[in-house]
């Protein structure tokens, strides 16, 4: 039976799904765990103080009223063993989601981090807390990491290269939008952080950033930002392809755990594949108007 929730009206700007389709919310968000591996990166606060708990609780009730059939994180999908082994070790309560475990044999990033801090990951707050929570066996690992730098590229920021001024536009200060995000962060709940977070003009901030320098950088047969973008793209398709590989038959609904810059990408990918139908999480993220 579809509850209310599920009858919410649709954005406008976001597809209606065909009835064989998958469908796919996409919920961007912050690293909580402060990563640091974008380019520009928010300093959260700590998600295990009783007040952000108290809300993640709150936005992963009000997830779970979608009904996802699977949860997708953003962690390599070479890692699904390793993901679902530490879900485990959440879902038979031999740890907690609101405390520091006391080892630190958890890290399935296989980056420079401390893996102790994985508990403050959105994946454990959010998609593990959201799949313990549907009783699901299983999280998703469909994320293909991959560096979108290259040698033409570096080359260009090597020498100091300023690509020709041709007109005048409008393009975002990266530390001018996470300073503001870090304010808007501080005053505000989870859920309504993340309703601001995935609104379409929020969105936009990434990809404005990627596509001016790559668009622009280049001379010659150099095609150093061309290139990146490419990479860029290349990491969502296969993103898109090993959320293909993980949905099973029979299979209506999939929620999708991103970082906020990967939602735009990865919505136009889906809205292209015929398989697949983005679904915008906002529904789900009351606000205060």
């Amino acid at each position: 039976m579809t509850s209310k929730r599920q009858q919410r009206a649709v954005p406008p700007e976001w597809p209606r799904p065909e009835p064989e389709q998958v469908r796919v919310m996409l919920l961007g968000t912050y690293h909580m765990d402060n990563p640091g591996l974008d380019e520009f990166n928010l300093k959260a606060d700590d998600v295990l103080a009783p007040k952000r708990q108290e809300e993640l609780r709150n936005l992963t009730n009000r997830l779970a009223d979608w009904r996802p059939d699977r949860i997708a994180v953003e962690r390599p999908y070479e890692r699904q063993e390793d993901v679902n082994s530490l879900y485990e070790r959440f879902r038979s309560g031999e740890r907690r989601y609101d405390r520091r475990p006391s080892d630190s044999t958890a890290d399935f990033r296989e980056l420079e981090s401390d893996a102790e801090e994985e508990i403050r990951s959105e994946v454990v707050q959010v998609g593990f807390r959201l799949a313990d929570e549907l009783n699901h066996d299983e999280v998703y690992a469909i994320d293909a990491p991959m560096d979108i730098s290259n040698e033409e590229l570096e080359a260009l920021e090597e020498r100091d290269f300023q690509p020709e001024s041709k007109m005048e536009y409008d393009v975002p200060d990266g530390n001018d939008v996470i300073r503001g995000c870090q304010e808007r962060l501080v005053d505000s709940i989870v859920i309504e952080f993340l309703h601001w977070l995935n609104r379409s003009r929020s969105s936009r901030f990434n990809h404005e950033l990627m596509f001016d320098k790559g668009i622009r950088w280049g001379e010659g047969d150099n095609f150093g930002g061309p290139r990146m973008l490419a990479a860029w793209y290349d990491r969502n398709v296969r993103t898109v392809h090993n959320l293909w590989r993980v949905v099973e038959v029979g299979d209506e609904r999939a929620l999708v755990l991103v970082g906020s810059g990967h939602v735009r990408v990865l919505r136009h990918l889906l809205d292209e594949s015929p398989m697949f139908c983005p679904v915008s999480p906002l529904p789900y993220l009351p606000h205060e108007k």
